[in-house]
């Protein structure tokens, strides 16, 4: 069926991301194309297989970014997408098929399948239309395509239930056509109930969001393993699918260096229920073969390649200082650990105000009566290198969180950001609080809207 969508360039360019838990999540191609003008009657044609495993629901849209010549008006043929399954092609044989899917599927930003590749399978396209009072069975749907109109551009949703998906096979083809005489550029977004997502470089930089990886915080647990928390805090744009299926060089990694020893994680396997494909989303994992019971310099990094764009570049890596410090006797005296105040997080909300997090690190609590104190730790904050804040400890962290190891206070600014500045933050410059250490009190990064 063709619909309408006043909202589809944000559900085109956004991927959807309240999804029941009930319902696998679609696989999403999102590929750049060219689709040159065609010439004497004959169509510039790209085909795009797919391969359904279940039932549900196959969409397809078009964003074209440039016609090469400008027409003049909207008077001009238009591109056209038609969705058709494998019947359309009685000759096509289960096998080449599968080679065909295959060579699709490679994840390759400047893969596509011309028309050349299945001529042996269809003479002619016309066929595949069927006659006008009767659509044959493997036809599902067509819809033209160019520029947006009115606001809104053309969208394709065919709904493939179980009978259907028998006969298909739950082979299905998007075929892209341009029948005009100009030159057609743009991106094409194909959701469909299967298992493979691929996007391109070039379509990702047509985006409207993009998401925000940051490492946010780095940390032992009980058993003194290495844990790491790693965020989405872009409210717009989440991680795409398709990076769940890259491996090898080109898989998105979460690393951790512990003492110049490196230890690594794909994200699938760091991340296998795609939390991070939403905005303002997080996950934590253990690092289970790292355990740390010695002073150690920790450093994390998500995503060290910049394989995924995201809209604030610098947040990835966090480096600490974890496990306890070397021990020094003194007489007979007991032996006793310190704070280590840090800025865990500098990052926006929702509602896109700046949040700054400052978190003890270290294996002692701070004194409860610094709470009441004429000389407070205070946290100091800077914009673009002015000056913008100082909060005192009392502010900061009411609920006295930082009086435990490992607690955190969230310091809501209120500021609603509105460009891109860069953010200091200082905890304890004065040096009211002796840290175990007093190296890692300041973060800066940049933040965007």
């Amino acid at each position: 069926m063709d619909r309408k969508l006043s909202f589809l360039v944000f559900v085109f360019m956004c991927l959807p991301f309240s999804l029941s838990a009930a319902v696998p999540e679609n696989a999403v191609l999102q590929k750049y194309f060219t689709l040159f003008k065609a010439e004497q009657g004959d169509p510039f044609t790209l085909y795009y297989p797919i391969q359904l495993t279940r039932p549900g629901e196959i969409t397809v849209s078009v964003k074209s970014t440039e016609l090469v010549p400008e027409p003049a008006n909207k008077n001009y043929e238009p591109l056209r997408i038609i969705l058709v399954d494998a019947r359309a092609f009685k000759n096509i044989q289960p096998s080449e098929w599968q080679q065909w899917i295959n060579k699709v599927n490679k994840f390759n930003p400047l893969e596509y399948i011309a028309g050349d590749e299945i001529r042996k399978w269809v003479k002619g396209i016309k066929r595949l239309f069927g006659k006008k009072e009767k659509k044959p069975s493997y036809y599902h749907g067509q819809m033209a395509c160019g520029r947006e109109r009115d606001g809104y551009t053309d969208i394709i949703q065919h709904a493939v239930d179980q009978p259907e998906l028998n006969k298909s096979g739950g082979r299905y083809i998007v075929i892209f056509r341009n029948i005009s005489t100009l030159q057609a550029t743009g991106s094409i977004f194909i959701s469909y109930p299967g298992e493979v997502s691929e996007l391109d470089i070039e379509a990702e930089k047509l985006f409207e969001c993009y998401p925000d990886l940051v490492m946010e915080d780095v940390s032992l647990n009980a058993s003194k393993q290495l844990s790491v928390k790693v965020a989405n805090r872009e409210g717009c744009g989440g991680v795409h699918i398709a990076r769940w299926n890259q491996k090898g060089p080109e898989a998105i990694t979460l690393v951790a260096n512990v003492d110049g020893r490196n230890y690594g994680i794909t994200l699938p396997a760091a991340d296998p229920t795609g939390r991070l494909r939403r905005p303002n989303s997080s996950i934590t994992y253990v690092f289970d073969k790292v355990k740390i019971t010695k002073q150690s310099k920790v450093t994390v990094t998500v995503d060290a390649t910049g394989k995924v764009m995201e809209t604030n570049e610098v947040n990835n890596t966090k480096t600490v200082q974890l496990g306890p410090p070397a021990a020094t006797l003194i007489g007979m005296g007991p032996i006793t650990g310190k704070p280590d105040l840090i800025v865990s997080s500098i990052r926006l909300d929702g509602a896109k105000r700046v949040l700054v997090e400052v978190k003890n690190a270290g294996i002692a609590g701070l004194d409860p009566a610094l709470w009441s104190s004429g000389n407070q730790p205070y946290l100091n904050l800077k914009m673009n290198g002015n000056g913008w804040a100082n909060v005192s400890l009392a502010s900061l962290d009411k609920d006295r969180n930082l009086t435990k190891p490992g607690g955190t206070a969230v310091y809501a600014t209120g500021y609603v950001l509105r460009q891109k500045v860069t953010i200091s933050a200082t905890i304890d410059s004065t040096n009211v609080v002796a840290e175990g250490n007093e190296n890692n009190n300041n973060t800066q990064v940049e933040l965007q809207p």
